[in-house]
């Protein structure tokens, strides 16, 4: 038995796992098209099982950020054209920050999801939806008194917002965005004032909402989306993994 095997640590989540497989090719320096190692040799080399590797990978294909092609190995698909954005969403989930890129590119698309998803709410919403807005406003405003980060409070109310529009398909898309720039917006809302700042504009979408008047809580979107977008023009700007990009 080889010292690798004899030496594995226990045995990793799949979630953890894939993160090691797309780390590994990412600090071995493998680009789109290489074949990985050898299935015995790549779990050697990360200290797992081969049973454990193969449930990775596995997924990793799903999310088709490899391919597996028979008798010859599994293979790096380009990530920017042909993986899923899912696969980028789990990778930041386990911790690997998207790129300047990727989030720039995210913003694009999340703006006009945002405005569909008011304009639906602002028809569609319940009672129901109101108490749940207000409670997570409720929420937030403790937090903020006690000096805290309202970053999930902040994804919390956004979701609230796309489930009010009563499409569960506009409702995941979105939070797939949210989870996908959680991580940056949890460093964002470490400064309170901008916790504060976005919860004002929150409370003013929710009063609209309960009116529902669609031209002012869209404008109100509109407003709120565009003080996002500064934040991640001049935060991105500095990203220095994008930096030396050409």
């Amino acid at each position: 038995m080889s010292t690798a095997i004899a030496a594995r640590e226990p045995i990793p989540s799949t979630r953890a796992l894939i993160k090691r497989v797309v780390d590994f090719a990412r600090d071995n320096h493998f680009a789109a098209g290489d074949r990985l190692p050898a299935e015995r040799l790549l779990a050697e080399k990360l200290g797992v099982s081969r049973n454990a590797l193969r449930e990775a990978l596995a997924t990793l294909e799903s999310l088709r950020v490899v391919e597996a092609r028979p008798n010859s190995g599994v293979f790096l698909r380009r990530s920017a054209a042909e993986s899923s954005f899912e696969a980028i969403v789990l990778l930041a989930e386990l911790g690997s920050d998207p790129t300047a890129t990727e989030v720039r590119e995210s913003i694009e698309v999340r703006a006009p999801l945002e405005r569909q998803a008011i304009a639906l709410a602002c028809a569609r919403r319940t009672d129901a939806d109101l108490a749940a807005l207000k409670a997570i406003l409720r929420d937030t405003r403790v937090l903020l008194a006690a000096g805290g980060n309202i970053a999930d409070f902040d994804q919390a109310f956004h979701l609230a917002l796309a489930n009010a529009s009563h499409n569960s398909v506009l409702a995941r898309m979105l939070n797939a965005f949210y989870c996908l720039t959680l991580p940056r917006r949890r460093r964002y809302f470490a400064d309170p004032a901008r916790g504060a700042a976005s919860d004002r504009g929150h409370r003013k979408i929710v009063a609209a909402l309960e009116k529902r008047d669609i031209k002012t809580a869209s404008a109100l979107m509109d407003r709120h989306l565009g003080n996002a977008q500064v934040y991640w023009k001049e935060a991105l700007d500095g990203d220095s993994p994008d930096a030396a990009k050409p």
